[in-house]
């Protein structure tokens, strides 16, 4: 008698035949919510949203931490009975379960959340002890777009303006790595997707003027240098620091004795 191996069909999550490989789950919430299933899209329903995407930036909290932030306005027995219904809900979204049910909830370990991968990469830059980096090392997930836009639950709030500031010193620490390696051309275009996400930073302007400076573009860091003058009097009406000032004329002067224009 022949025996024949498991398949999996993709609209019913049975095994895929030969691999022995359990599916995998891409959790995006930066820049929108999306949910995939090896590369295919995934529909989730709108209550039961909230909660993955809780999960997806927490990793694990208790039943309680989810239920009293997920439903602030409620009664905790009725948060409870919310938490519970989109529970149930999620374990019918796929074959395979999505939240991990134990004494704390957490994604279940097949899902992979975009928030994470953010974090990874930012805990690795900002310790040092990352390997060998490159444009390529953290970025995609660093430069992605802000956390579940459109969303004004107050979590969201809060943990979007976390991960904004965490990329943006992420970014600003691996452009200083790459200026510190001789990589000019990797660290000013890590620089600049600092720069574009935030354009009134100054220690973001000072990692892409470090690079123009390290690399003898005098030309380009006294450019950068008036650009961000002129921005910050327009929109703040305020001057760059001393400190940015005297980094731009110790780098001209040291190179061609020349100096910086006083505003």
């Amino acid at each position: 008698m022949a025996v024949h191996e498991v398949t999996r069909d993709d609209r019913t999550g049975t095994p895929e035949a030969g691999t022995g490989l359990p599916p995998r789950y891409a959790l995006r919430l930066l820049g929108g919510f999306g949910l995939e299933r090896d590369g295919r899209a995934v529909a989730v329903p709108q209550g039961a949203r909230r909660l993955l995407a809780y999960l997806g930036v927490r990793q694990h909290c208790a039943r309680s931490e989810a239920a009293g932030t997920l439903w602030p306005g409620s009664h905790e027995e009725r948060a409870r009975a919310n938490l519970r219904t989109m529970l149930w809900r999620l374990h019918r979204v796929t074959p395979e379960p999505l939240v991990r049910e134990d004494d704390r909830l957490a994604l279940a370990p097949g899902v992979v959340s975009d928030v994470a991968t953010l974090g990874a990469a930012s805990t690795a830059l900002l310790a040092g002890n990352s390997p060998a980096v490159g444009v390529g090392f953290g970025v995609p997930a660093l430069a992605t777009g802000e956390l579940l836009p459109g969303w004004y639950d107050d979590w969201v709030l809060t943990e979007r303006e976390r991960l904004r500031q965490t990329r943006l010193y992420a970014l600003e620490a691996l452009a200083e790595r790459l200026t510190t390696q001789g990589r000019y051309s990797e660290a000013v275009q890590v620089a600049l997707t600092a720069v574009h996400l935030e354009p009134l930073r100054e220690s973001a302007t000072r990692a892409l003027i470090a690079v123009h400076l390290a690399e003898r573009n005098i030309n380009e860091a006294v450019r950068r240098f008036e650009l961000f003058r002129a921005d910050l009097g327009r929109e703040l009406g305020v001057a760059p620091t001393p400190w940015l000032e005297q980094l731009v004329r110790a780098g001209v002067t040291g190179v061609t004795g020349a100096t910086v224009p006083s505003p």
